[in-house]
């Protein structure tokens, strides 16, 4: 009996592990290294999750805090999607919002339909072309958003390479 009940607990701690390890990585893998990748996540999830300002963070404590969100990361284990891959969030959550609108005009226009004749028609095809208007402005300022981010993404790691290689230089100077 006891070597079943044994036999069962092995079986059941193979089947925990076998689904820890399909979790592992199935949202991709980073390592430690790889700061500059991540950043607008790291950055999200500290304010977000962890309420911590990452102006004000030491290198040390930092570091530390990057270990714990990759360790999160590649073990699938983040609080939220956006923070596996921010802009790819923010593209669905726009994306969301754009179909929430047209719904609402869509139902707001077969409750305005009644008035009918040839008025009617002229309104509707006004309404159609404000509302593709709208729509072709949102996706402008969408593009123009994202495209302001990956210029300030570009930005910050072209600074963090700055600041690597300036401190590369200081620390080859003083050898």
């Amino acid at each position: 009996k006891k070597k079943d009940k044994d036999k069962k607990k092995k079986k059941d701690k193979d089947k925990e592990m076998r689904n820890l390890n399909d979790q592992c990585g199935s949202r991709g893998f980073i390592r430690v290294a790889e700061k500059f990748q991540k950043q607008d996540e790291f950055r999200c999830w500290l304010s977000e999750h962890k309420s911590i300002d990452f102006g004000m963070l030491g290198m040390k404590e930092r570091d530390e805090l990057w270990g714990e969100f990759v360790e999160d990361f590649n073990t699938a284990t983040l609080p939220h999607d956006k923070y596996y891959n921010l802009p790819v969030w923010e593209q669905q959550q726009a994306r969301k919002k754009a179909e929430k609108l047209t719904k609402l005009h869509k139902k707001a226009k077969k409750e305005n339909k009644g008035a009918g004749g040839p008025m009617g028609r002229d309104e509707d095809i006004r309404a159609k072309e404000l509302a593709e208007e709208r729509q072709q402005r949102a996706t402008r300022e969408y593009q123009t958003e994202l495209q302001a981010m990956q210029l300030q993404h570009q930005a910050k790691e072209k600074d963090a390479m700055a600041k690597i290689l300036e401190m590369a230089m200081i620390a080859k100077s003083r050898e």
